[in-house]
């Protein structure tokens, strides 16, 4: 169910004698440029500056397909104040999500398969389109662990300084820890946020020894890899447990680094 907060209340209609001023916007969320399926389980967060806020977290179920000029869109509309608007539309937070705080990971979880879409639009006409276009705030990180004997007793954490993502797609600066045991053939993933510094650390433990630590943030910075794109993408890691080397390959690229690590 939406929650809708206004600080006054809000005419549903004008006849032509009121001050259409007063009149509230008819603001449509364009959801054509995303699959059916992924718009249909979106959470879509409205703020105005004087108080108003609007928040549905099943605003999937509300779109309609309609026709404009012959080409069929989806759609999502609700009544909104003449003003300036933060609009926030959120997909794969798996009910993390907060209209105020954004995403808050936990100590110890990693960070949802989030994609999000951030606006901030002028709403002062009758009628307002804003074209949801969904980015991609995670990276993928796999890790890959060779070892000649094919025995892998590691469990693996890796440490980071985000902990979060705000509505506006910015940042919440913050512990980051996830751990996870790699599987029989020596693999394993996390999921992390986008990062604002070179500080994610990769742990290779035994029971709860350290054996060894790889700083995962510096290697990724040295092969050009950017936090800031609109669709982030994933990472692959390959270390060599036993000559102390890692390689990282980025999803898009055809070859990998290479480094020597020296403990």
């Amino acid at each position: 169910m939406a929650l809708v907060s206004v600080a006054a209340v809000m005419c549903q209609g004008c006849s032509i004698k009121e001050d259409r001023s007063l009149c509230p916007c008819s603001f449509d969320l364009d959801f054509s440029h995303v699959e059916r399926q992924v718009a249909e389980m979106t959470e879509v967060s409205v703020k105005a500056a004087a108080g108003f806020l609007y928040y549905d977290p099943e605003a999937g179920e509300g779109i309609v397909e309609e026709s404009r000029d012959g080409v069929p869109s989806l759609l999502y509309n609700i009544k909104v104040p003449k003003e300036s608007l933060e609009v926030t539309v959120v997909y794969g937070a798996d009910g993390l999500f907060s209209p105020d705080s954004g995403i808050l990971i936990p100590l110890g979880d990693e960070c949802p398969p989030v994609y999000m879409h951030y606006s901030e639009v002028n709403a002062f006409s009758e009628q307002y389109t804003e074209e949801v276009r969904l980015g991609k705030d995670y990276c993928r990180i796999r890790i890959n662990m060779l070892a000649s004997d094919k025995d892998y007793p590691f469990r693996l954490t890796v440490r980071g300084n985000v902990c979060g993502i705000r509505p506006d797609r910015s940042v919440v600066p913050g512990d980051f820890s996830f751990g996870f045991t790699l599987d029989d053939t020596g693999q394993g993933e996390v999921r992390v946020p986008r990062q604002t510094d070179n500080s994610l650390m990769l742990q290779i433990l035994e029971d709860e020894t350290v054996l060894r630590e790889f700083a995962l943030g510096e290697y990724i910075a040295e092969t050009g890899y950017s936090w800031t794109d609109e669709n982030l993408e994933d990472i692959e890691v390959s270390i060599d447990y036993a000559h102390s080397d890692i390689s990282i390959n980025v999803e898009s690229w055809a070859g990998s680094f290479e480094f020597d690590v020296v403990i």
